[in-house]
């Protein structure tokens, strides 16, 4: 069968230059170093998995169904939770392969694309955490690559596939309605608007919507915490997001490769031989400019890069068909190779972290390079804030069970764990077999969804949690340990036991709502 397949390989066959590069990209992110473990993200979605709905608190229900197939497909591990997101980063280099050929663009355009999508950075951290945004973008890339079949061979029907496919995306992460809406704006914008007098795009909305209703539905039946959730990282996380800092994370994000989706969206917007796919110009415009009045993530328009990346390898093939200009076609790949490849160990940490800090330190005196170790509230650390999310985390279930077995036999037996997070909850839950841990609940995020259970709660073990916020509800609280760890962002974390409370979880539980952001 191997022989049969090599046979058929012919040496102008896209497969000889596409399967080792999408190789690359599938086997990159499974390389990190053995010291770094689980995200605190992770942990939470993994929980997702455990309790399979149509929606939780802060995200779309996607990830949780993901997140229990990979249990199912590979056991509990590491591995398993990181497989996904690294072959969505694999079928991303397929699909703009496929996009540039579609945009009539040669071999030269597939590998510059291609490689600029690679070498990017942050493409490289969002296909190795389990995360909604590694489907997200994957949903994107996929619509875009239907759209342009669409709009190059009017195949008209692919619209019900578009709308499948927009649908499923909604249900990864909501920021496949952006794209719907910079879609509708391009098509009403450009001389594809006829397309909007057709049956087709409103068929697709109809599937997109059906498939997206049971998500509505739960949205209302629990009040619609997207709406409140959103507030809330307005006030806190999004606050701190200022036009030009987003603008220029559009470059940090990509580095070298920036000029790559520059000229693609020059491509798409004025180039005479993109004047088919107007329309897909409009929706990056859209979507930047919707996410700089919202105050949106830099990270959010990632998802939008790929298909610009296809389109600049079309555009950078033109420009260079001039023998003159012929050793470029070699000459910008490899400058794109070259000078982000220093950024891969920010990407994907395959650095052990002490020497990464001496990296990391080395890159940001002599090369400038700090953006990455921005955290999200401005401040400057010396390691990225991914990197300090994955130490620590069974270190301090490790502590936490100490303090737990050290507890008379009585009081573990009405023993109930409250996290102050759902990272510090999804790890202690995560491993809570291997160390005898009771049930953990949260206040925190989906973890209040999930309610305080049935226990009754006699004696509590607060985790993250300030020794005077609990005090008032307890006849005795003590701080029984204090977690340390040099490295990971969850630091001095307090272990108290709160005996006697005097109101059972159960009581004072809806009351605690606020506190679930």
């Amino acid at each position: 069968m191997i022989r049969q397949f090599i046979d058929r390989i012919r040496p102008g066959d896209d497969t000889v230059m596409l399967f080792p590069i999408a190789l690359v990209k599938f086997l990159l992110p499974l390389l990190a170093n053995s010291e770094f473990g689980f995200h605190r993200d992770e942990f939470l979605y993994i929980a997702m998995g455990r309790r399979l709905d149509w929606g939780y608190l802060e995200v779309s229900p996607l990830i949780g169904g993901v997140a229990w197939f990979a249990n199912l497909l590979f056991g509990d591990s590491l591995f398993a939770y990181r497989f996904f997101p690294a072959l969505t980063g694999a079928l991303m280099v397929v699909l703009i392969w496929k996009m540039v050929r579609l945009l009539d663009g040669g071999r030269f355009a597939a590998i510059l694309a291609t490689l600029a999508f690679m070498f990017s950075p942050a493409f490289l951290r969002s296909n190795m955490l389990f995360q909604p945004v590694t489907f997200d973008q994957f949903f994107w890339t996929l619509a875009a690559y239907l759209l342009i079949r669409i709009l190059k061979e009017e195949e008209f029907r692919l619209w019900l596939v578009l709308g499948v496919v927009i649908g499923v995306g909604i249900l990864a992460k909501y920021t496949m309605l952006l794209f719907c809406v910079g879609l509708l704006v391009g098509l009403a914008a450009t001389g594809s608007r006829r397309i909007l007098l057709t049956k087709w795009p409103w068929l697709a909305t109809g599937i997109a919507l059906l498939m997206a209703l049971p998500n509505i539905l739960w949205q209302t039946n629990h009040g619609w915490p997207l709406i409140t959730h959103m507030a809330d990282l307005s006030k806190s996380h999004l606050a701190h997001v200022e036009p030009l800092g987003f603008m220029l994370m559009q470059l940090l994000m990509t580095l070298w490769a920036f000029p790559v989706w520059l000229a693609g969206l020059y491509f798409f917007l004025w180039a005479e031989n993109g004047w088919q796919f107007r329309a897909i110009g409009w929706i990056y415009l859209v979507v930047l400019l919707a996410l700089l009045s919202l105050s949106g993530k830099a990270y959010y328009l990632l998802p939008a890069y790929p298909m610009l990346f296809a389109a600049g390898g079309c555009q950078f093939e033109k420009l260079l068909t001039s023998p003159k200009r012929a050793w470029l076609r070699y000459a910008i790949p490899i400058w794109i190779i070259i000078n982000n490849s220093p950024t891969i160990p920010y990407g994907v940490p395959i650095l052990p972290i002490e020497t990464f800090k001496k990296y990391a330190a080395f890159m940001a005196d002599n090369l400038g390079l700090v953006e990455p170790l921005r955290w999200e509230r401005g401040e400057l650390h010396d390691i990225p804030q991914d990197y300090a999310d994955m130490f620590g985390w069974e270190e301090q279930a490790e502590n936490v069970a100490e303090v737990y077995h050290q507890l008379d036999q009585e009081e573990q037996q009405t023993c109930v764990i409250l996290a102050g997070n759902y990272g510090q909850a999804g790890a202690l839950e995560y491993y809570s077999e291997k160390y005898g841990l009771p049930q953990v609940v949260s206040l925190h995020g989906s973890y209040y969804l999930w309610g305080p259970g049935e226990k009754p709660a006699q004696t509590l073990l607060t985790v993250g949690i300030p020794k005077h916020r609990i005090a008032s509800n307890c006849a005795e609280v003590m701080i029984a340990a204090t977690i340390t760890h040099e490295v990971a962002r969850e630091n001095d974390v307090p272990v108290s036991i709160c005996r006697m409370p005097h109101r059972s979880l159960q009581e004072i539980w809806p009351q605690l709502a606020d506190h679930r952001f």
